[in-house]
């Protein structure tokens, strides 16, 4: 049992999870309309992937649970005490890096 998986913390996690989830790009026409396969091509190609970002530019990109908890670890992990994330979407990840009790600026 962590901070993550108690309150307050964890509801608070679920509820901006499902905001996020609302908010995908892949319900966007600028998205959807695009093949699995060229979506994977324009992520990793070493020019094109401008393109994808382009058309990603103005949603909000939550970090995934799996990320999440992957910050949390590495900030308890380094007994971190000090962090400065700078992030635009929903502070998802400045709560798991402030999750173990380190001090955060978050810059935007």
């Amino acid at each position: 049992m962590t901070t993550l998986t108690t309150s307050p913390l964890a509801p608070l996690l679920a509820r901006l999870f499902d905001e996020d989830a609302v908010s995908l790009p892949k319900t966007s026409f600028a998205v959807a309309h695009l093949f699995a396969e060229e979506r994977a091509r324009l992520m990793c190609s070493k020019t094109d992937y401008l393109d994808f970002y382009e058309r990603l530019k103005e949603f909000p990109l939550a970090v995934s649970r799996e990320t999440g908890t992957l910050l949390y670890m590495l900030a308890r992990g380094r007994r971190a005490r000090t962090i400065i994330e700078f992030g635009t979407s929903f502070s998802i990840s400045t709560l798991h890096l402030t999750a173990h009790g380190t001090r955060s600026q978050k810059r935007d």
